[in-house]
C-alpha cells in the first residue's frame, strides 16, 4: 500500500493525475491510495497531523504557501526525508530552485500518462530499496513505522502496542497481521503475546531475553525450540 497526495490549485490537473495513478495501479495490480489537496496550507497541516504520504505530486505555483516552501518545512521543520517530492509546474525555470528540498522528479505540464508512468516505476525502484515498513489502521488513517525502529509488539486486550526507542503507539488488531508482515524480517516470535525484533535483543536466556533498553520478555515454552534454531541460524549467519 502506497498512500500518494496530489497538491494542486488547478482542479482539473488534480483529476487528471488522480485518474493517471489510479490508471497505473489497477493495471499493475498495486494497492495506492490517493489524496487531493487544493493548496499548500491544507497538505501541510495534513502531514502536521501525522498523515504521512510516502509520495507527494507537489504543484509550485500554488497562492500563499507555494510547492518549494512546502516541501522546506517537510524538509526542515519536520525533518521529513522519507516522504518522495515530486514537482510540477508549468515552466522549466523552477528546476534550479529545487536542489534543498531534493525531489524526486520534475514534471513538466501538461502532465501526461508517459510522464506519471516513469515516475511512479522511479518512486517504487527506489522504495523498493527503502528500509522495510509496517503499516497499520488508526481508525480512518493509515500509519507506518520502518521496522528498524520497532523494538518489540505486544498484544494487549484488542490491541496491538509497538514500541520503539521513542515510546509506544497502539492500534487495534491482533498478532496474526503482525506476524504476516514481520516474518522473515528479522522477528522473533517469542509467546503468543510478544514478537521481538532480534536486532535489539541483547540478552537471551531459556526463558527470557533482555532488550538493549533493559526490558526483559519471557519465552514461553511453545517457542522455546523455534528460538534456539533462530538462534543456531544467526550464529551461523555471524
Amino acid at each position: 500500500m502506497f498512500k500518494v497526495a496530489i497538491c494542486d490549485d488547478e482542479i482539473g490537473t488534480c483529476a487528471n493525475i488522480e485518474n493517471l495513478i489510479i490508471s497505473y495501479a489497477k493495471s499493475h495490480a498495486l494497492q495506492i491510495e490517493t489524496e487531493v489537496f487544493y493548496s499548500g496550507e491544507t497538505l501541510y497541516a495534513s502531514i502536521q497531523g501525522e498523515c504521512l504520504f510516502d509520495l507527494i505530486l507537489l504543484d509550485i505555483e500554488l497562492f500563499e504557501l507555494d510547492g518549494i516552501q512546502v516541501g522546506k518545512q517537510i524538509r526542515e521543520q519536520l525533518r521529513n526525508e522519507n516522504i518522495c517530492i515530486v514537482y510540477i509546474s508549468s515552466k522549466e525555470v523552477y528546476a534550479m530552485n529545487l536542489f534543498q528540498v531534493r525531489p524526486l522528479d520534475f514534471l513538466i505540464k501538461p502532465i501526461t500518462n508517459e510522464k506519471i508512468t516513469a515516475t511512479l516505476e522511479k518512486f517504487i525502484r527506489l522504495n523498493e530499496t527503502l528500509k522495510n515498513t509496517f503499516y497499520f489502521n488508526i481508525g480512518k488513517s493509515i500509519h507506518k513505522l520502518y521496522l528498524d525502529e520497532i523494538r518489540y509488539f505486544a498484544c494487549n486486550g484488542k490491541k496491538i502496542e509497538i514500541y520503539t526507542g521513542t515510546g509506544k503507539t497502539e492500534f487495534y488488531g491482533g498478532m496474526q497481521e503482525v506476524s504476516e508482515q514481520v516474518t522473515g524480517k528479522g522477528f522473533w516470535t517469542i509467546h503468543k503475546s510478544f514478537i521481538v525484533n532480534a536486532t535489539y535483543v541483547s540478552v537471551y536466556r531459556h526463558d527470557s531475553v533482555e532488550l538493549t533498553d533493559g526490558t526483559i520478555l519471557p519465552i514461553s515454552q511453545k517457542y522455546r525450540k523455534a528460538m534456539k534454531s533462530c538462534l543456531t541460524e544467526l550464529y551461523r549467519k555471524g
